[in-house]
């Protein structure tokens, strides 16, 4: 599933790039929401085999912190200590927006504080600045300039904030008979098909609302459930045929999109594209998961998905690249690519070590017959 992942997090690189010779696979959103079905078919996975008992919920959230706010605390340090240097020369930076009086100190101290939680970094979706103020907004890039994503170091963290709401209740539905976690799923699609026939179907409701991205993380572990009923058979040879289909489907996007809005949800091309990757994954999961180069491929999504826009802006200095969208994109994938390999291996595998030795500690399932899979592969996730 390494190779899966990569993809998705250079589709959002294409999307804030332009990508090459203006071709974007399917778009930064899109992108974002198959991640939501992995991360939920991975939390299936690893709360039904290794922490698969209530007594490991700490463990889990525990592990889950470290996942996620090591690498990017990492990445935030990069980005705060860049600004600040480029500020100090006298250079426009994100920095300079908090030195602004569009809003009131204490709002902006909180916007402040939202780049060290994580949580909550969705908000800044919802919100533009009126009179002074922030008010709500129910149209995001819709307030005239004033946007107050703006305020977000790492703007593409948002995400980051609905995978840490999803891990946070995982524990008490992953766990549960698939036609439970099923009606769940399908409480939140209807959420989502009500507040369309209202006309409430644009960004962010169309891809940054929880209530309805839930459906997407719960097809992934309805997708886990699939894998773990019957694993040989996500095996055979037709099994390896739908798992190819899906990063084909993926990069032939901009095909059979024809004139199909990218915006909205409810569209032919998108829903088929997400039920590909949801039925798709426990065949990808089926013949990748013994292949350790695969998994260490797929470690480098999450750094490239977090470095990508401080790449590509700080190489738009060199001359040469600025005369070539498609030059500029290859540089940035290249450079963005080299940075998560360092992080990679000099950070996140020394965190690994220590989460795996957390899980140890707490008693989580270490035996690679228990899991079907190899113990690495497993407490990495």
């Amino acid at each position: 599933m390494g190779l899966l992942r990569v993809l998705l997090a250079l589709a959002v690189l294409f999307e804030h790039t332009g990508g090459i010779g203006g071709y974007v696979m399917i778009g930064g959103p899109l992108a974002v929401q198959c991640f939501f079905i992995i991360s939920g078919f991975y939390m299936g996975l690893v709360l039904n085999e290794r922490y698969d008992r209530p007594a490991l919920n700490r463990a889990f959230y525990v592990n889950r912190a470290l996942r996620i706010y090591g690498i990017y605390f990492f990445f935030l340090a990069i980005h705060l200590g860049l600004f600040a240097l480029l500020q100090a020369k006298g250079m426009d930076t994100p920095l300079a927006i908090y030195g602004e009086d569009r809003i009131s100190v204490i709002e902006r101290i909180g916007l402040g504080l939202l780049n060290f939680t994580v949580f909550g970094q969705e908000l800044p979706m919802w919100l533009r600045v009126s009179e002074g103020h922030l008010v709500w907004s129910s149209q995001f890039l819709g307030s005239g300039g004033d946007e107050v994503f703006h305020y977000m170091m790492i703007p593409m963290a948002w995400s980051l904030s609905l995978e840490l709401t999803f891990y946070a209740i995982a524990p008490f539905i992953a766990r549960r008979p698939a036609w439970q976690i099923a009606v769940v799923a399908g409480l939140s699609f209807a959420a989502r098909i009500i507040a369309a026939a209202f006309g409430w179907v644009h960004d962010p409701l169309s891809f940054r609302f929880f209530p309805f991205e839930l459906a997407l993380f719960l097809a992934g572990v309805l997708a886990y459930k699939a894998w773990a009923a019957n694993k040989l058979r996500w095996e055979t040879g037709w099994a390896k045929v739908l798992a190819l289909a899906v990063p084909a489907a993926i990069l032939a996007w901009p095909l059979y999109l024809g004139n199909w809005s990218e915006d909205l949800f409810f569209t032919p091309p998108r829903l088929a594209l997400l039920a590909l990757v949801a039925v798709g994954l426990p065949a990808i999961h089926g013949w990748s998961r013994y292949n350790r180069r695969d998994r260490t491929f797929g470690e480098l999504s999450f750094p490239i998905y977090l470095d990508h826009l401080l790449v590509f802006s700080l190489i738009g200095v060199i001359p040469v690249l600025k005369t070539s969208d498609t030059l500029w994109t290859l540089a940035t994938v290249l450079v963005s690519m080299a940075l998560a390999w360092l992080v990679v291996r000099m950070l996140d595998s020394r965190i690994e070590q220590f989460r795996r030795g957390l899980a140890s500690r707490a008693g989580a399932t270490e035996d690679a017959a228990a899991s079907s899979a190899p113990p690495r592969d497993l407490s990495a996730i």
